[in-house]
C-alpha cells in the first residue's frame, strides 16, 4: 500500500479510538455523578427519618379496660347496652388488640393503636367508638366516632404499676380513664341522653405490650 493511503487509513483511526476514549471518560464521571447523587439522596431521607433514642416498635398484644362500677351501674339506669366491635371483645371487660405503635421502654411514653371498639345502643339508636390510640405522652386516649377522630378519654397517670413480664412483655396497670367534654357531648347527642358528664371515670386500664425485639 502507498504511504499516503496508509496514513490516510490511520488518521480515522486515531480519531476513533480518541473519541472512544473520550466517551469511556464522560461515562465515568457521569456514572460517579449519579452514585453521589444518589448517596446524597439517601442520606437526606435518612436524616428527615426522626428517631427516639430508647424507643422500640409494638408488634402486639391487648389493652383491657374493667369499667368502673359505677360506670355500668348508669348505663344499666339508662339502658345503653354495651357490645364490642370485633376484633375487640367485651366480658367482664372490654379487650381492644393492639395493632401497633411506638413506646420508650423506659417510661411507656408514645401510643398505642388498636383496632375494633365498643359500640354503644339505646332506644334504636347506636354509635360506634373505634380505632382507640392511647398516648401516653399527651395522657389522652383518642377514637373514631362517626368517622371523626376526638379525644375520648384523659388520662390519669398517678396510680400506674409498670412491669416487664418474661419474653420481654411490658405491662402498665392502672390507668384511669375520665370522659373529655367531646366524648360526653358527642355521645349524648348519638343517643339522645345526657347521661355522660365531662370527668366521669370510665374505667381503669392495663397495657399488655409486646415490644419488637
Amino acid at each position: 500500500m502507498p504511504v499516503v493511503a496508509r496514513r490516510a487509513v490511520f488518521f480515522p483511526l486515531l480519531v476513533l479510538v480518541a473519541l472512544g476514549v473520550a466517551a469511556c471518560g464522560s461515562s465515568g464521571k457521569s456514572t460517579t455523578s449519579a452514585a453521589a447523587t444518589a448517596t446524597g439522596a439517601t442520606t437526606a431521607t435518612n436524616a428527615a427519618t426522626p428517631t427516639t433514642a430508647g424507643s422500640r416498635v409494638l408488634v402486639g398484644k391487648q389493652t383491657s379496660v374493667a369499667l368502673n362500677p359505677a360506670t355500668s351501674e348508669l348505663l344499666r339506669e339508662h339502658q345503653i347496652v354495651v357490645t364490642a366491635v370485633a376484633p375487640a371483645t367485651y366480658r367482664k371487660t372490654l379487650l381492644w388488640p393492639v395493632s401497633g405503635g411506638q413506646i420508650a421502654v423506659a417510661t411507656v411514653a408514645g401510643t398505642i393503636a388498636h383496632t375494633g371498639g365498643v359500640k354503644l345502643s339505646h332506644a334504636g339508636k347506636s354509635v360506634q367508638v373505634t380505632s382507640f390510640i392511647v398516648n401516653t405522652s399527651t395522657k389522652q386516649v383518642t377514637a373514631l366516632v362517626g368517622g371523626q377522630r376526638l379525644p375520648i378519654f384523659a388520662l390519669d397517670l398517678s396510680s400506674v404499676k409498670h412491669q416487664t413480664a418474661v419474653g420481654g412483655t411490658i405491662v402498665e396497670s392502672g390507668l384511669k380513664l375520665t370522659l373529655t367534654e367531646q366524648a360526653a357531648t358527642a355521645l349524648n347527642s348519638a343517643l339522645g341522653v345526657s347521661a355522660f358528664k365531662t370527668g366521669q371515670l370510665f374505667g381503669t386500664a392495663t397495657l399488655t405490650l409486646a415490644v419488637k425485639p
